[in-house]
């Protein structure tokens, strides 16, 4: 059968097919963006059949290795991007994946998924279907039964599913910080107002020093969380790691804690998937939500949600009615079915919720059969090891307690994010202006330099009792896939001259 392409020249689909699969093959040694360079007509090609993950030629762990990963990324050597934490760099053969879907899905819409299982039956499963294919790979890497995988469109998503799916009530309990992120912060706040649950916060102090143990954090909550009767529901949400300051909370030993206490447990991993090893079992939380976009460099609107639905013979599965209503049921069944019970799957049940953009949830597992193919535990070990040489130039120069968050004897607390203040009055609210307008000039500078920096800056609230932002800071996020030790000594160095044209005393 012959097609045309977009210009309206005829070509016929399989012979154009196998041209491509000899791409497909390149660029499991090179990486797409050479190969699409290489054919003569790449712009045809992009984006009209499935890539595979690139393989690495080089000795694993060399930074040989590392730069090569970074050709798999569009990012130029005139840019050093270091705000992953707000949004990542989606792999070029991932981008022309998700073109790829859109593709077929537009040019056969009935059978858009059975004409790419054909094309591309090693990249494109359709066992047990399409999507659960793709929610079995996010399971099999992240230590959770399929069914208990949802992809979400991003972490605010995940949560306003989960909370519009609590029935909650008055008397009710959240525990949370003073340092989450407005997709969970915004529906606690909800379900205090609308429902009379009650709020409790924990402080994380601002200054996160090194003699600080997972222990000392275990008292915390500890002391928040009471003993619940049969009637009251009781819940430990916060996030695994702080966006604020890059902190990472023991939540393995955390959701233990809850859960002796009889607390369920809600964990905003945003910066989870892509960054940490996460295992959903071995964790222990009821309810784990991340985006897709940032570290896991999945592409906007993409995310994924773990709602526990096994080991309900030892641990009661908390109540909750899947919050997607469409899923629910409907008029003329009263109640419905699902009225106050567990025994559904969240991976369908909660996976339909309308007309879902599969083409871009789909990319974004692209994404993380490459990360997996890379190793987790890896990725994971090369940004912590990158964010701690960053910390040690910030202690070396203007000391440790420069550092928001200082480097941790227990790596529990380890991440890739680094956030510090190397001005004097750092812990001082009534300067908090002054810094503010200074971080942001730097910031602004830096974009402007070449090659280009991104990086940003955070503020929050010392405690729950001050009444607006009094702390400052600047966030730097060192991604294994793409940053390197000689980016970090040149933002660094550029970091150290724009803190002296500041004008404010340092450190």
């Amino acid at each position: 059968m012959t097609k045309r392409d977009n210009n309206g020249f005829g070509i016929d689909r399989r012979g154009f097919l196998k041209g491509f699969a000899s791409a497909t093959v390149a660029a499991g040694l090179v990486g797409s963006r050479e190969v699409f360079a290489d054919q003569n007509s790449a712009s045809e090609r992009f984006g009209r059949g499935l890539l595979a993950p690139p393989a690495i030629d080089a000795t694993p762990g060399t930074e040989k290795y590392w730069k090569k990963v970074r050709k798999a990324f569009a990012l130029g050597n005139d840019y050093i991007h270091m705000n992953t934490g707000t949004t990542g760099s989606q792999p070029e053969f991932v981008q022309n994946n998700l073109a790829a879907y859109n593709f077929y899905k537009s040019q056969d819409p009935r059978d858009w998924s059975l004409n790419l299982a054909a094309d591309f039956p090693d990249l494109f499963p359709v066992v047990p279907s399409a999507t659960g294919a793709r929610q079995l790979l996010v399971a099999n890497t992240y230590g959770a039964n399929a069914d208990e995988i949802v992809l979400s469109y991003n972490t605010t998503d995940a949560c306003n599913l989960i909370f519009a799916g609590t029935p909650w009530r008055s008397g009710d309990r959240i525990v949370t910080t003073n340092l989450e992120h407005s997709a969970l912060a915004g529906p606690i706040a909800w379900a205090r107002d609308y429902h009379g649950v009650e709020v409790v916060m924990v402080d994380i102090p601002s200054n996160f020093t090194a003699d600080i143990t997972v222990d000392d954090v275990l008292a915390w909550f500890d002391a928040a969380l009471i003993d619940t009767d049969t009637e009251q529901k009781q819940y430990l949400a916060i996030s695994e790691v702080f966006y604020k300051n890059g902190l990472r909370l023991p939540v393995p030993e955390l959701c233990a804690l809850a859960r002796s206490r009889g607390a369920f447990s809600i964990i905003d991993s945003a910066h989870g998937w892509g960054m940490l090893p996460i295992n959903c079992h071995d964790y222990g939380a009821d309810f784990i939500v991340g985006a897709g976009h940032k570290w896991l460099c999945g592409g906007p609107g993409t995310g994924i949600c773990y709602v526990r639905n096994s080991d309900a013979s030892t641990h009661l599965l908390p109540p909750f009615a899947m919050g997607n209503f469409g899923s629910y049921g409907n008029p003329f069944v009263v109640p419905s079915v699902l009225y106050q019970n567990r025994n559904w799957s969240p991976a369908s049940q909660m996976q339909r919720r309308g007309e879902l953009n599969v083409s871009a949830l789909y990319a974004m597992t692209d994404s993380l059969s490459f990360f997996a193919q890379i190793g987790i535990r890896t990725i994971y070990e090369r940004a912590v090891a990158l964010g701690n040489y960053f910390k040690g130039l910030i202690a070396a120069h203007w000391g440790p307690e420069a550092l928001w968050v200082q480097e941790n004897p227990d790596a529990r607390f380890a991440t890739g994010l680094t956030a510090f203040n190397p001005f004097a009055n750092k812990d001082d609210g009534a300067s908090f202006a002054a810094m503010n307008s200074a971080i942001n000039v730097i910031l602004s500078n830096l974009a402007l330099e070449t090659p280009k920096i991104y990086i940003r800056s955070i503020s929050w609230r010392s405690s729950q009792n001050v009444p607006a932002d009094d702390r400052v800071g600047l966030r730097i996020a060192t991604h294994a896939m793409y940053n390197n030790y000689d980016e970090i000594d040149h933002v660094f160095a550029r970091l150290v001259n724009q803190v002296n044209l500041s004008g404010l005393a340092q450190l």
